[in-house]
């Protein structure tokens, strides 16, 4: 082999193991920023909507709360940067979360030209960020890669627990696990640091702790257990119950319209009655969207009534999947146009039908599949 191609397979051998690499919990930490960003959302509306927006500063000064979101995230980003313990990277994914909210709640003054705080499409643009976060942390956790580098990275990383005396037996056998798959590594040197590592922590003077669940975990554990000591009947009538309420509600509007357009009278005063009781609706454009909604909701409200039937039938497996997709259309769809026409009001919708789809994905992994029923399966 000549020195000019030895160097481009050893600079193609460098870029590859210059990739990324995910962290071994790197789930987790999204997670635990997807939560806070809500929170801080919500709690920042709530807060403002209850005290009458108030303001920070004087005749000349406005210190708004996009400033203490810039801070936070500032923190977020240094944690990891100064220090190596685990608990500084979930510390900075609560950070970067609340941090988040605070900033992305304002993207209304960010972008009209008077700083309007209400301009109507702030609302659905901070609901479809976290829908967006949503499905970055989908794509996190479903993201395994078995690459015996990427193997070595997750098991140097957990051996920090090593260094702070806390390796349990669960982390001690994933580590194990990890420096198995890497000896198939095709570099020997990256083979022979798996056999070195794995040969440490077989050492007997390698202290391993019996297992002690995180907080989270004893959560996921405790609701779990009261969620099993609900009896299969009673949650399966809840699971029936959402479904015929949101069918009620979602086509309450489709079936109000089309009662007024069947009543005498010119169409467009039908359609104000229905959108703006006080007789105030702004413009064509604005019906066109409601009229999109509706259309939506009545997607929604028949797809729950089908799943509806299904369960009745006691097709029970079908049923919980059109209910999750009825919920996902709204929560992805309708909820985007609520925000839009609504503003924040339509926090508590999107509230009720995430926490009506987690009864549903509970019921399918505690009653339908609880083969594969574990604390993930329903986060």
């Amino acid at each position: 082999m000549s020195e000019q191609t030895a160097e481009m397979a050893q600079a193609t051998v460098r870029r590859a193991n210059t990739s990324g690499v995910q962290r071994s919990r790197a789930d987790t930490y999204v997670l635990i920023t997807l939560v806070t960003l809500a929170f801080s959302v919500i709690a920042t509306r709530t807060f403002l909507e209850l005290t009458g927006y108030p303001q920070i500063g004087g005749s000349t000064l406005h210190i708004a709360h996009a400033i203490w979101g810039g801070l936070l995230l500032y923190a977020a980003a240094l944690l990891p940067l100064i220090l190596a313990n685990r608990w500084a990277l979930y510390l900075s994914a609560g950070l970067n979360g609340l941090g988040a909210g605070l900033f992305i709640d304002e993207v209304g003054k960010f972008i009209t030209r008077d700083l309007d705080y209400f301009y109507p499409p702030a609302a659905p643009l901070v609901y479809a960020f976290f829908l967006l976060s949503v499905l970055l942390y989908q794509y996190v956790r479903r993201l395994k890669r078995e690459a015996p580098r990427t193997l070595l990275y997750h098991a140097f990383e957990e051996m920090q627990e090593v260094l702070d005396s806390d390796l349990d037996q669960g982390e001690y056998e994933e580590i194990m696990g990890w420096l198995r798959s890497a000896r198939r590594a095709e570099s020997a040197h990256l083979g022979k640091l798996a056999d070195v590592l794995e040969s440490y922590l077989r050492d007997p003077a390698t202290p391993v702790y019996p297992v002690k669940p995180t907080r989270w975990n004893r959560f996921l554990a405790t609701l779990e257990h009261w969620g099993n000591r609900v009896s299969p009947k009673l949650h399966r009538t809840l699971v029936m119950s959402l479904m015929a309420l949101i069918a009620v509600i979602a086509t309450a509007g489709t079936m109000r319209l089309l009662w007024t357009a069947l009543q005498p009278g010119p169409f467009r005063e039908a359609l104000n009655s229905v959108f703006l009781a006080e007789g105030d609706l702004q413009d064509l454009t604005d019906v066109g969207w409601r009229l999109l909604r509706l259309g939506l909701e009545g997607a929604v409200g028949l797809l729950a009534f089908i799943a509806l039937v299904h369960m009745v039938l006691r097709r029970d497996d079908l049923a919980a999947r059109l209910g999750v997709f009825s919920l996902v259309l709204s929560l992805t769809t309708v909820n985007v146009l609520n925000f839009y026409l609504d503003q924040f009001s339509a926090t508590i919708t999107a509230l009720f039908e995430f926490g009506a789809l987690l009864v549903i994905l509970a019921y399918r992994s505690w009653r339908l599949h609880p083969q594969h029923s574990t604390p993930r399966n329903y986060i």
